[in-house]
């Protein structure tokens, strides 16, 4: 079972199916940063869509059975991560569909598609609700637990928050064992997250090593003093 990584929408008003064009991606970047948050508040909470990690919305005037059903696409043997779901909607909404008037109307299609097809019993549609409302109440300022370090004097967590300008602005916040806050650090602004690999801490220092691939290799530990 794969965590949710990311959520993207589409529209189209020709029929998503084999030897059809793909439909094509929303321009409104509000609209991606918005479904970006809700996805990392859904994987903070392990919710998993199954084999795959990424999940498209197409949003189409055709016919779908149900209003809401998996397109007619064979899985892309190549790239097998993702998976489309459309969503019918009238003419009337699909020519305002990248509004700032319709935000609503689009979260409340991708919650309508994650609630039918993904729910469980250990991940109800109120728990589905509550995360998408979380995040999209808390916007810029939404957190995202990332990581977490324990010793046993201190933890530390680094958080990440998902700015408007479609970048990760993590947070760092260290407690001792009496959950008083020693340090609260913002940190770079980032469009990967390679600088973040992993948390070592200790009773006077956190330290935050980059990730071990080619991406950070130049990259250097950041080192608070507690």
């Amino acid at each position: 079972m794969n965590l949710i990584k990311d959520i993207r929408i589409y529209r189209s008003n020709i029929e998503n199916a084999d030897n059809n064009s793909l439909p094509s991606s929303f321009e409104n970047k509000n609209i991606h940063c918005i479904l970006h948050r809700i996805a990392m508040k859904l994987r903070e909470h392990n919710f998993s869509l199954g084999d795959f990690d990424h999940l498209y919305i197409n949003a189409t005037t055709c016919y779908v059975e149900g209003n809401i059903a998996p397109a007619n696409r064979t899985t892309d043997k190549y790239h097998p991560w993702y998976r489309y779901y459309d969503v019918e909607i009238s003419q009337e909404l699909f020519d305002l569909l990248e509004s700032s008037q319709c935000e609503n109307e689009v979260i409340k299609i991708v919650e309508q598609v994650i609630q039918k097809y993904f729910s469980t019993p250990d991940f109800d549609s109120e728990k589905i609700h509550c995360c998408i409302s979380e995040a999209v109440e808390n916007g810029e300022n939404m957190l995202m637990k990332f990581k977490e370090k324990n010793s046993p004097k201190n933890k530390a967590v680094i958080y990440l928050r998902y700015s408007d300008d479609a970048r990760y602005f993590p947070l760092l916040r260290v407690w001792d064992s009496e959950d008083n806050l020693l340090l609260e650090q913002n940190l770079p602004k980032t469009q990967t997250l390679d600088a973040y690999g992993e948390i070592q801490l200790s009773s006077k220092k956190v330290t935050i090593k980059p990730r071990k691939n080619a991406f950070a290799i130049n990259l250097e530990p950041m080192t608070f003093i507690l």
